[in-house]
């Protein structure tokens, strides 16, 4: 099974000219812990919760450019056809709550989150993948 059956709608996406305000805004109305900041159809950089928490906590104003406060470096992207055992892997590797799903010439197509990633399906993918002649059909 790979990543993309994980997208469950398109990606909430701002322009790098973007401020903390809208980020908030954009979250806020959308219901979603990370946006993306992207230059035409292509990730850039990204802000989290957790990015605005540190930025509000250091004093960082809403009116400040999200360069200010998100990721632009080191960014986890994966493409479309990542079996989702190795994204699983790379999240815990990184200690990442979100990736980025991008196809082969690096447009985005959305974002995958650990709670998308605790579903039933997620769970039973990555079992598969460690314990591939465990017979799912019947209990132990």
């Amino acid at each position: 099974m790979s990543i993309k059956s994980f997208i469950k709608r398109p990606p909430i996406s701002l322009p790098p000219t973007a401020k903390l305000r809208d980020v908030v805004r954009a979250m806020a109305e959308n219901n979603v812990g990370l946006i993306v900041i992207v230059e035409g159809d292509r990730p850039v950089g990204v802000v989290s919760e957790r990015d605005v928490i540190r930025a509000l906590a250091r004093g960082i104003g809403l009116d400040a450019d999200v360069r200010a406060v998100g990721t632009f470096e080191g960014l986890v992207e994966v493409k479309l056809d990542a079996p989702v055992y190795d994204v699983v892997k790379a999240m815990r590797e990184r200690g990442i709550r979100h990736v980025l799903v991008v196809d082969d010439e690096g447009r985005l197509k959305g974002v995958v989150s650990v709670r998308d990633m605790i579903e039933d399906r997620a769970i039973v993918e990555a079992w598969k993948h460690a314990w591939p002649t465990t017979d799912f059909e019947s209990p132990p």
